[in-house]
């Protein structure tokens, strides 16, 4: 596979995703298809306002990285506006209203950075520009990786905040999520670091949907879910989950 790389559009306004720690809780609603995604319907009968509103600003935060286009924007806008109503729905009675008044006032703030990427995007989106180079396209992203030589003549990425490791060969990058040693789960911030890599490493595959099925997976112990096409191995261990796409020098 010939390595063609597109610049990730992570963006930074999600509320510093990548910084952020916490366990993934609630992905049950992510976009499982390319295209656009089924949204959540509010008052759901099985789940609760503060579920609904915090997964679907989970799923605000996973299209904002990648949005670029008018449509893709006002889709990432939708998404915070979604969260909010849901969030506003929380009774005054209930435990978890102190924190989803918090909530939707950090989601408000999400949504207006939104739309004003919204009025400044292109209908169309912009052209990525072309990088030869792996390691020079993850030490340019956000967040971005610092490299050294590492064993078998090769390079090696970390992230700041050591929640990421690349490794880059000769034929082929390799990147590895250490996994938490109480619940085994990954953080949000290694979600972003698995769809950057994915986007930059293997950017002519529609990943996202099946990558994001089996970063859940990950979460509840169970079978990955990789298509027999995808350009990618993914290996979940007892301490890690490593990422592998074979390319060519």
């Amino acid at each position: 596979m010939v390595l063609n790389l597109a610049k990730s559009s992570l963006v930074k306004s999600i509320g510093g995703v990548g910084a952020i720690a916490a366990v993934l809780i609630g992905m049950s609603y992510l976009p499982m298809a390319s295209g656009p995604a089924p949204e959540l319907t509010l008052n759901h009968p099985s789940v609760s306002p503060w579920q609904q509103g915090t997964d679907l600003g989970w799923q605000a935060a996973v299209a904002a990285q990648t949005a670029q286009t008018q449509a893709d924007w006002q889709r990432v806008s939708d998404l915070w506006g979604q969260a909010i109503a849901a969030l506003e729905t929380v009774p005054a009675t209930d435990a978890s209203y102190a924190q989803a008044q918090a909530k939707a006032e950090e989601y408000r703030g999400n949504r207006a950075i939104a739309g004003d990427r919204l009025a400044k995007a292109s209908p169309t989106g912009s052209v990525p520009t072309a990088a030869s180079d792996l390691q020079t396209a993850l030490a340019a992203a956000e967040p971005a990786f610092t490299f050294s030589p590492g064993p078998n003549a090769g390079t090696l990425g970390r992230s700041a905040d050591g929640l990421a490791t690349v490794e880059l060969v000769s034929d082929r990058a390799t990147l590895v999520l250490p996994r938490s040693p109480q619940g085994k789960t990954l953080t949000m911030a290694q979600v972003v670091y698995a769809n950057q890599f994915v986007a930059l490493a293997a950017p002519e595959a529609n990943s996202q949907p099946w990558l994001l099925e089996s970063l859940h997976n990950v979460q509840r112990n169970k079978p990955l879910t990789i298509p027999s096409e995808a350009p990618v191995t993914l290996s979940a261990g007892a301490e890690s989950l490593t990422i592998t796409v074979m390319t060519e020098p």
